[in-house]
């Protein structure tokens, strides 16, 4: 799938039409956000090949934002959409579909352009840095779903790639791959906080920062839904150790579920080199997040997000890891 099959001057049911000629998805809960016979390929990854559970919940809701763009002032003009529809608590996660129109044969090809696409929207002066491992993020402002104050939350972007699904190339990584050169903009701490918001209206029909006369309550929600949020991540984590062709390419628990480990760095943009690296599970960062939230409506603490969720991974020793499931099996990168 490619820009050649969206046209700029077609007139397509469920995109709403910019200025500039943009395309972006008006989704609502449970439908493709491109209804149209071309976008057969995107459907059938929301379906079978997306395997990240708190995305396919996001999609489900009509919450994630999609666009076909073609090039950095395409992108740029998306993401000052989505920060928009962030700040008005209607989108979460951002999804910037790219045509490269088959020019790109490996996962660095896909990466560089990216890369070349990232300069050209004004968010790298060096492109090349950007795809061997630094982090690219968006600060948005936005009323906290939970605390309901005014917070600036970092969205990370994150490249996907048509060839990091094939397992001869050698940036090889599953997780990492989609049917299309891609990139993915979320906030772990936004999405949980979502979650929680949403969770309070079904429980007790308004948000938890209209709640602080009752913090047995709140804080009883908070651990169901770290529960929640750990629950959705296991199940992430698991459907994407099975396709792995090759298991040292998977995502891994270990066996406290605590940690996962995989051969990228998340939520760095990119990288040239495949690397194990260490990350928190919710069972921890979500619960950190959550403690942050009592201590502002309950002990009047400012409430200042960090790096919540997507902290960065801690290298894994060149000898390799340990894996749940793989006793005795040690992977080498």
């Amino acid at each position: 799938m490619s820009l050649a099959d969206f046209p700029r001057g077609m007139s397509m049911p469920g995109l709403r039409s910019r200025a500039d000629g943009l395309r972006t998805s008006t989704s609502s809960a449970g439908k493709c956000p491109f209804p149209h016979a071309k976008a057969g390929a995107f459907q059938n990854w929301l379906e079978t090949g997306l395997q990240c559970m708190a995305g396919k919940r996001e999609f489900r809701l009509g919450r994630y934002d999609v666009a076909f763009v073609q090039g950095g002032q395409d992108f740029a003009a998306a993401m000052a959409s989505f920060r928009a529809a962030v700040g008005e608590h209607a989108k979460t996660g951002f999804l910037a579909i790219f045509g490269e129109d088959g020019q790109c044969d490996t996962v660095e090809d896909e990466l560089r352009l990216l890369g070349a696409v990232m300069r050209d929207a004004g968010l790298t002066d060096d492109p090349l840095a950007l795809v061997q491992g630094k982090t690219l993020s968006t600060p948005i402002d936005v009323a906290c779903p939970v605390t309901g104050e005014q917070t600036i939350y970092q969205f990370f972007s994150v490249a996907f790639c048509r060839n990091s699904a094939n397992p001869n190339d050698p940036l090889y990584d599953p997780s990492l791959s989609a049917p299309f050169t891609a990139v993915n903009t979320t906030s772990d701490a936004f999405a949980f906080a979502r979650l929680v918001s949403d969770q309070a209206v079904r429980a007790f029909g308004r948000p938890v920062y209209a709640m602080k006369h009752d913090r047995d309550a709140v804080e009883l929600l908070f651990r169901r839904c770290v529960t929640a949020w750990q629950n959705l991540s296991v199940s992430t984590i698991t459907n994407y150790s099975r396709v792995a062709l090759d298991p040292a390419r998977g995502v891994h628990l270990s066996e406290d579920r605590k940690h996962w480990f995989a051969a990228h760095n998340d939520p760095v943009f990119a990288e040239l080199k495949k690397c194990p690296f260490q990350h928190e599970m919710p069972i921890t960062y979500a619960a950190r997040l959550t403690a942050k939230w009592s201590a502002n409506l309950f002990d009047g603490k400012p409430y200042v997000p960090s790096r919540d969720g997507q902290s960065g991974g801690v290298p894994v020793p060149d000898d390799g890891f340990e894996v749940e499931g793989l006793t005795g099996e040690l992977f080498q990168f």
